[in-house]
């Protein structure tokens, strides 16, 4: 069963249409997230490479859409995990709200508790790495 692990929130002065633009689209991961190095299309998927600093130097990853939802699901890396955007729009912004979800029993290798925090930090600089490229490409 997946765990939220953390959530965080941002506020994008854009449109849903721009968000899923970048969202859909997990080659723009190298434009918002530095350690991504490589993302290759897979057959159904996107085979994507990071720095060998990463948690997940190599993982693959499933997006999966909706209109007020985006999931990246992650395999292959050594942490299994969901990343859910759900998008709220009013008034001209577009509130950002990402959710980490694992599954701690696939996932008991891990001192979930101790990278929780380290790991919230890094996905709130890259998501509002994602709010300024949205911001700037609209």
């Amino acid at each position: 069963m997946n765990k939220i692990l953390f959530s965080n929130v941002a506020l994008a002065q854009t449109t849903l249409a721009a968000v899923h633009q970048i969202l859909d689209d997990p080659q723009a991961l190298l434009r918002w997230v530095p350690d991504v190095k490589t993302v290759t299309r897979a057959a159904d998927s996107f085979n994507v490479s990071r720095s060998s600093s990463a948690l997940n130097d190599q993982e693959n990853i499933r997006v999966e859409r909706s209109e007020n939802k985006v999931r990246y699901i992650s395999t292959g890396g050594r942490l299994s995990y969901q990343l859910l955007f759900t998008l709220t729009a009013e008034n001209g912004r577009v509130a950002i709200q990402e959710d980490l979800l694992v599954d701690e029993t696939a996932n008991r290798h891990f001192p979930l508790r101790l990278l929780a925090p380290i790991a919230k930090q890094a996905f709130n600089e890259n998501l509002n790495r994602l709010v300024g490229l949205i911001e700037t490409a609209v």
